[in-house]
């Protein structure tokens, strides 16, 4: 069953799709409400600041429109749509270059119906005929879901402006790129109305600082004469602030119609309505406001002394609470320890040159006018004492350097060592030591290696 039926003209499918492009830029779906006497396109985008309406007239708009209706849509209809794929139904189609061609390539007509019922598909059905005799066919489904409309009470809003959309659309030439706030205030003894354009973003200056500045501190402020608009009303020194992004987006649609636009709103803080109509069509912005602009970036007016304040609120704390535990004293602090800044908290590493940078080298141990043949155990024990313990016994036979019994060769002389070695060879030379083990050279034959003096 065919609930709604309506055909469009060419300046009609243009209308709709510029329509729906400035839509686009506030949400990516469009609900769409059908009653006898108008067609209303509504869209809210995420964050819920922004309200976009279009009331296109049935008897003005359209060429032909009929709602039939449903026993459960009997005084209106309603669905969900996506609009990129409306954007590509209603989208402009360009001629050849031959210009006795441009007529066969334009549009001719534009019908649309909208079936639902009992067992059927609901689907948007759109055919475009072209005057060079081709139709496009193009079906979209759709979703049931009722459109969110925003309120606005015209009675408490007291201030109003009206002037052209061409003129306020040429302040955006003079706002910068990434500007995100606006401030619109008037000034009734300088006879203007100023626009100024801000962005409150901050960023740290640098990775280790909690310092915060802004990331573009850049203020534009356009000033306009009040003769340039029809009708101005708003009290002197309000401040009013709304997005950037969104204002921008409603100016570039409303120089196409070339309409007058008519702004509304009560005080900070409440929403704010614009609004500029054209042949058959009505447009209508509902934007959420914040406060004055002095209360938003008063936080961040002299970064630097913020940030100081706010490093330096801990370390005034601890320094009273420190005062009033101990003794229950009144007596204040020393100003040394109160007023010292911040950075002096973290101690001071000294600074070393550059060349003990790398740990010195152990010196070697001194032989050449050592008494004894090792370190004597006593002055450097830890130095030598070998890494596994346990086995110290067993490293010290192996590692034996004398045949002797002696407990301690270290303490030995090495004038004693040599006679007694000098009596045992008259003796005669054992036949094995008493170690196991036969000697391999004889005592000559070391000392030229210069280890022992003669």
């Amino acid at each position: 069953m065919v609930v709604l039926n309506f055909t469009l003209s060419e300046e009609g499918v243009a209308v709709l799709h510029d329509a729906l492009a400035c839509m686009f830029k506030f949400s990516d779906d469009v609900c769409l409400e059908a009653r006898k006497d108008k067609l209303t396109l509504t869209t809210l985008n995420i964050s819920k600041s922004a309200y976009v309406c279009f009331t296109f007239a049935a008897n003005r708009f359209f060429s032909r429109y009929s709602f039939e209706g449903s026993p459960q849509y009997r005084d209106r209809f309603f669905c969900q749509l996506y609009t990129r794929s409306l954007l590509t139904i209603f989208r402009a189609r360009q001629g050849s270059v031959d210009q006795s061609r441009d007529r066969d390539a334009s549009i001719d007509r534009c019908d649309v119906a909208i079936d639902d019922g009992v067992g059927k598909k609901s689907r948007l059905v759109a055919r475009v005929s072209f005057r060079n005799g081709i139709t496009a066919s193009h079906s979209l489904p759709y979703e049931v879901k009722p459109p969110t409309h925003a309120k606005f009470n015209r009675d408490e809003a007291e201030n109003h402006w009206v002037i052209s959309s061409r003129t306020l659309r040429q302040l955006m030439d003079h706002f910068g790129p990434g500007i995100e706030l606006l401030d619109i205030n008037t000034d009734d003894e300088a006879r203007v109305m100023n626009f100024t354009c801000f962005t409150e973003k901050v960023q740290k200056r640098g990775a280790v600082s909690n310092e915060a500045v802004l990331k573009k501190p850049l203020h534009t402020n356009i000033a306009v004469e009040m003769d340039e608009f029809d009708d101005v009303e708003v009290q002197d020194k309000l401040h009013i602030i709304i997005s950037v992004k969104d204002f921008r987006a409603i100016l570039q649609h409303a120089q196409m119609t070339s309409g007058a636009l008519t702004t509304s709103y009560s005080n900070p803080g409440r929403p704010m309505k614009l609004s500029y109509s054209t042949d058959g069509v009505l447009c209508e912005f509902i934007l959420m406001t914040v406060g004055e602009k002095d209360a938003l970036t008063q936080k961040h007016k002299n970064p630097r002394a913020n940030a100081a304040k706010a490093a330096a609120a801990p370390h005034l704390d601890s320094g009273s609470h420190r005062g009033s535990s101990v003794g229950n004293s009144n007596q204040p602090e020393p100003p040394t320890t109160t007023s010292r800044p911040p950075q002096q908290k973290t101690p001071v590493r000294p600074r070393q040159p550059a060349f003990e940078i790398r740990p010195s080298p152990i010196p070697p141990p001194t032989t050449a006018r050592s008494d004894s043949l090792f370190v004597d155990q006593a002055e450097d024990d830890e130095q030598w004492e070998p890494v596994n313990p346990d086995e110290e016994e067993e490293e010290t036979g192996r590692l034996e350097w004398n045949a002797t019994n002696e407990p301690n060769p270290s303490s030995i002389r090495i004038g004693s060592y040599l006679s007694r070695q000098a009596e045992e060879a008259q003796e005669g030379p054992p036949d094995r030591l008493a170690s196991g083990l036969e000697p391999t050279q004889r005592l000559s034959e070391v000392r030229r290696f210069g280890l022992f003096s003669p």
